[in-house]
């Protein structure tokens, strides 16, 4: 029912209204402001969390064999490049590369050549409507093109996975098209299966010759002209040559003049490698501290606290990180003791920073490759656990990488117990995440009804003014009455 508002009253019944729900809404605002600080704590656990990924990929790193057994290859000619394994020999080669692998190719005679390589009528390669090819196995197949062209009986060729090459029209002269036939297999191999299969029987082109020879790449240690060394060549179908020295492989790139210098190739511990992983793993540590500090930091003049202010379990973190460097290794100081991880590079600052000198920890490396991946890379192994596999907050960490390797899993995702695999731990971002998040469920229900409760005493209100309205408006109904009657009196 429409009706003006105030209108017997005078006042704006909406407004006042209004302002009583404002009043009447007090508790469901401070459950919304609750909600929105508690998603910033989630956000900050969330943004922890991130950074401790980070430093658990950077520690796997300095637990795997790859990183430890990484090898540094150089050529110091651009006639050859090189690569090495993990694990690979460490080592130096001289050779001169004499040739390249060439594939071997045959070509039928321009006499016999057709003017289209397309038209099936004009310029027919069959005689037949099929030919014959040898596969490597030494049958014989009979293919049936879709015509009598030499592009279709090219694609018949192609479509044939068991020949031992590969087939191509090509122009050989103005309006002269022919067939071209490579092995599939590069190097004198191939060029040996090539000739085994013989050609394609049945076709109208004629005398294929060789147009390129299918022939090994070659490289040669030492110099044969020097009668008082003993030479010796290395050949391969490709220009690969696979564990020159253990798990080194040299590419041929170009062949050399008998007068250029030799090419040398150098195998050595990647020492650069490592500390680059080590250094990834100290600034992934400090990624992660200078988050946590920025998360809980507390209000210093214009400059707010942080959502995780005097939370005790940023303070935890923050301990581990850096006690994982305080504390040592055992073992490995003077007489088996605990020996500092500064002896590799490894510090902490008056700031509470992590710190790396790669120049330190390379020249440890270098002197005792073994002892100083056991500042990284040690563990011990308990009762019940995988064998030959650390098992992350069971197994008891030293190394540094393992250490933090741990402390990451246990404070983010958490970690399995290999005695107990159906029954993981939550990390402790995990599980302050999940319970922040039903806390802000939670609150989330009881403001929708609030909603509910608000909305009713919206509703008894409107009624409570509307009747208040309406009695007003009956009272001065009867005031003009009344006064209507004493006027009639006088």
């Amino acid at each position: 029912m429409a009706s003006v508002d105030g209108l017997v009253t005078g006042m704006s019944t909406t407004d006042t209204i209004a302002q009583l729900m404002k009043i009447e809404a007090l508790p469901q605002t401070a459950l919304k402001t609750k909600i929105s600080t508690t998603n910033k704590v989630v956000a900050a656990y969330q943004s922890v969390n991130s950074r401790l990924s980070s430093l658990v990929s950077a520690a796997n790193a300095l637990g795997s064999s790859t990183t430890w057994g990484g090898m540094k290859a150089t050529s110091n000619s651009t006639a050859a490049v090189v690569s090495a394994a993990a694990g690979a020999g460490a080592g130096s080669l001289s050779f001169h590369v004499d040739k390249l692998a060439s594939t071997h190719v045959l070509t039928f005679s321009a006499a016999s050549a057709v003017s289209s390589a397309s038209d099936a009528t004009g310029s027919p390669v069959l005689a037949g409507s099929t030919f014959d090819v040898k596969l490597k196995d030494g049958t014989t197949k009979t293919l049936n093109p879709a015509d009598k062209s030499l592009q279709s009986v090219v694609a018949a060729i192609n479509a044939e996975a068991n020949v031992a090459y590969k087939a191509a029209a090509v122009q050989i002269g103005a309006g002269k098209y022919t067939l071209q036939l490579t092995a599939k297999d590069s190097g004198a191999a191939g060029a040996a299966a090539m000739t085994a299969a013989g050609t394609p029987t049945g076709l109208s082109l004629t005398d294929p010759t060789v147009t390129v020879n299918g022939t090994d790449a070659q490289i040669t240690v030492g110099d044969p002209s020097d009668l008082t060394t003993t030479a010796y060549s290395i050949t391969s179908a490709t220009n690969t040559f696979a564990d020159v020295l253990p798990g080194v492989t040299v590419t041929a790139v170009r062949a050399q003049a008998a007068t250029d210098p030799a090419v040398t190739i150098d195998v050595a511990a990647d020492a650069e490698g490592i500390a680059a992983k080590v250094q990834a793993l100290i600034d992934n540590a400090n990624v992660a501290l200078t988050e946590i500090a920025s998360q809980s930091k507390i209000k210093s003049g214009q400059t707010a606290a942080g959502p995780l202010v005097g939370d005790s379990a940023m303070r935890k973190l923050t301990q581990d990180i850096l006690g994982a460097v305080s504390g040592g290794i055992p073992g490995l100081g003077a007489n088996g003791g605990v020996a500092s991880y500064s002896d590799v590079g490894v510090a902490v600052d008056r700031s509470g920073k992590l710190t790396f000198d790669k120049q330190k920890f390379i020249d440890a490396y270098q002197a005792d490759p073994a002892k100083t991946q056991a500042y990284f890379d040690t563990y011990t192994e308990k009762t019940g656990g995988t064998d030959g596999k650390f098992d992350p907050g069971f197994d008891t960490a030293a190394g540094l990488g393992r250490k933090m390797e741990a402390l990451g899993l246990i404070a983010s995702v958490g970690v399995v117990d290999p005695t107990n695999p159906t029954k993981p731990t939550k990390g402790t971002m995990q599980a302050l995440i999940e319970r922040n998040n039903n806390t802000i469920s939670r609150l989330n229900d009881q403001v929708s009804e609030w909603d509910v409760r608000l909305e009713m005493r919206k509703l008894a209100l409107q009624k409570q003014f509307s009747g208040l309205e309406v009695a007003l408006g009956k009272m001065q109904q009867q005031s003009s009455w009344l006064a209507s009657q004493l006027a009639g009196l006088g």
